[in-house]
């Protein structure tokens, strides 16, 4: 009787479904000639929401995860592409030592999606509120903040890494160790 339970039980073992593999790092490469692969990875992306003709002030924010890249009404699969960020140099005004001096920063002004041999240039625009929030209150404004990409380091360490910003609220890579040239999706 406990051979036959034990049999029963190595046989539910053999029989079960397999874990499902882990997706294949991305690899971030920077400005700064270094490049980190991402496990575990996601898109993220940032919006804040408040009531119509309310102030911004009793809003807030949230995220939507993807591994889609959002393009206003377009979804644009990444599956075996690179994604390259193109930029130009802004001037911003910044604190610098207490006071506030225009600097040069890096401003994302296309991108690049290569996949399958073919080259695709898509522009900065933020995702259609239904792609962020789908299902929320058409009397709540929705807008767009930055599109980051998070995970883990081959190590375990959590990272996220902006890719984009849709708001002056939100300043992606200014330093080259920080500013995504390049993503490489598996």
């Amino acid at each position: 009787m406990v051979a036959a339970g034990l049999a029963a039980g190595v046989g539910a073992a053999i029989a079960a479904p397999p874990e499902p593999a882990e997706r294949a790092p991305a690899v971030v490469r920077l400005a700064d000639g270094s490049s980190v692969p991402l496990r575990q990875w996601s898109l993220s992306y940032e919006y804040f929401r408040w009531p119509q003709g309310g102030a911004q002030t009793d809003g807030t924010a949230a995220r939507r995860e993807g591994s889609e890249l959002w393009v206003g009404k377009k979804t644009v699969p990444l599956k075996g592409a690179t994604l390259q960020i193109e930029y130009d140099t802004v001037e911003r005004e910044r604190d610098v030592d207490g006071e506030t001096r225009k600097v040069k920063v890096p401003s994302p002004r296309a991108l690049k999606l290569v996949a399958a041999g073919k080259a695709t240039t898509l522009k900065v625009e933020p995702p259609h509120r239904e792609l962020m929030a789908p299902g929320v209150d058409k009397k709540l404004m929705v807008v767009a903040r930055s599109l980051d990409l998070r995970g883990e380091s081959l190590t375990g360490t959590k990272m996220d890494f902006c890719l984009l910003s849709y708001s002056t609220l939100v300043e992606c890579g200014e330093g080259p160790e920080h500013q995504v040239l390049q993503v490489e999706f598996p």
